[in-house]
């Protein structure tokens, strides 16, 4: 079975859809992993929850949405007055819009995302974590890691088993061996044996002007494809 984990997509559905021709998920057969980050910054927040609505329904159980931390702005009951700031500042109001173009207002998303995320997901051979993981196994981190760390790719100093996050836009997915300094640039469309431990990011900046990238495992292996 292929796992198909899709990184950070703010509010970018046309290269959402454009990924997915692409790749050619098979619901049946694949697992579809969502890194987090589905909303904010592009102009498509509300096309992008009705793909992802329609993704979670042909995937079923087989599909899985992290919580990433635009997800926790929306989610949590109360934001601190810096919180705020932040959220504008990252995209908030594009959002807002983009529902608002339809009739809709961002908190109708609320109900799904609040049932659907979670904040890891262990698969074959690596986990998903939307930001950062310090220790292994996953739960023992506390959420701030797993959903607004910056450390674990900024660091890099995780040497736990493979972990594939987003949230830390880069121009090309990159792998951090954990040791502080070294940094792999991955290439696209090559078959690569999975690392065993470290790290693999893969948010290419979508809603910055980069691309939406997915990475593909199965047998041990995994591919890198971008939206274009």
């Amino acid at each position: 079975m292929r796992s198909i984990i899709i990184g950070d997509v703010h509010g970018c559905n046309a290269e959402l859809c454009a990924l997915l021709d692409k790749v050619g998920p098979k619901p049946q057969e694949d697992r579809l992993i969502l890194l987090g980050d589905l909303f904010d910054r592009g102009p498509e927040s509300y096309e992008v929850y009705q793909t992802v609505q329609a993704l979670a329904c042909q995937f079923a159980e087989r599909f899985v949405l992290l919580r990433g931390n635009h997800e926790d702005y929306l989610l949590s009951e109360k934001l601190s007055l810096s919180q705020r700031i932040v959220w504008e500042r990252v995209g908030r109001h594009a959002t807002a819009a983009s529902f608002k173009r339809h009739g809709a207002r961002m908190e109708d998303a609320i109900p799904f995302l609040s049932g659907r995320c979670v904040n890891f997901y262990r698969g074959e051979g690596f986990m998903c974590v939307h930001a950062g993981i310090k220790i292994d196994p996953p739960e023992l981190n506390d959420t701030y890691t797993l959903l607004h760390d910056h450390g674990t790719v900024l660091q890099n100093r995780y040497i736990g088993p493979l972990a594939v996050c987003g949230h830390i836009a880069l121009e090309k997915p990159s792998y951090f061996c954990g040791d502080g300094k070294t940094v792999q640039t991955l290439p696209y469309g090559e078959h690569l044996a999975l690392p065993k431990t470290g790290v693999i990011c893969i948010d290419t900046g979508c809603g910055k002007g980069g691309r939406l990238s997915a990475m593909i495992t199965e047998n041990g292996e995994y591919t890198l494809i971008g939206n274009n």
